[in-house]
């Protein structure tokens, strides 16, 4: 018979409050808990996943499973929107070295695949080189405009100005 486990009810880790013990126990002999999300979900813990040590190396859990989802998707959402950011902030900085070089239409495009996504266009340009060597517009589900043969580069548009 295992040992009787230490009472934790009322300890509150993360989102979850322990409100009672549950008769389960893990294959280690661990106890599970019932705890009660912020939101008012019940959810059965083992012990041995509550905690508040930040800096282990097991796993913890620290929320329902819908708000631990939800939480999952909004970090994985803030880092994108991090990332899309510096982009358009680094095709704002390519076309300015651009200007003059390209034709002014291109530099009228959206900034990046998202941008033109958000303005239900298909192509935009970003002033980077593809992996060809080509300066020249993007589709959004596809490539370069020069690899695809549907016009020229940059280094052909001012070879022919």
């Amino acid at each position: 018979m295992p040992s009787s486990p230490r009472n934790r009810i009322g300890e509150v880790y993360g989102q979850l409050t322990v409100i009672r013990g549950s008769e389960r126990r893990t294959k280690g002999g661990n106890a599970y808990w019932w705890c009660r999300c912020s939101c008012g979900r019940e959810r059965e813990v083992p012990g041995d996943k509550l905690s508040h040590n930040t800096k282990r190396r097991k796993p913890t859990v620290t929320a329902c499973e819908r708000c631990a989802r939800e939480r999952q998707i909004e970090a994985v959402c803030k880092k994108n929107d991090r990332e899309e950011r510096q982009r358009r902030i680094d095709a704002q900085q390519k076309r300015k070295e651009l200007i003059g070089v390209v034709p002014d239409r291109w530099l009228s495009l959206p900034l990046t695949d998202a941008h033109a996504r958000e303005l239900k266009q298909t192509l935009f340009f970003r002033g980077v080189r593809c992996l060809r060597g080509h300066i020249a517009p993007y589709r959004i589900n596809g490539g370069c405009l020069a690899c695809s043969g549907q016009t020229p580069s940059a280094e052909a548009w001012s070879e022919m100005s």
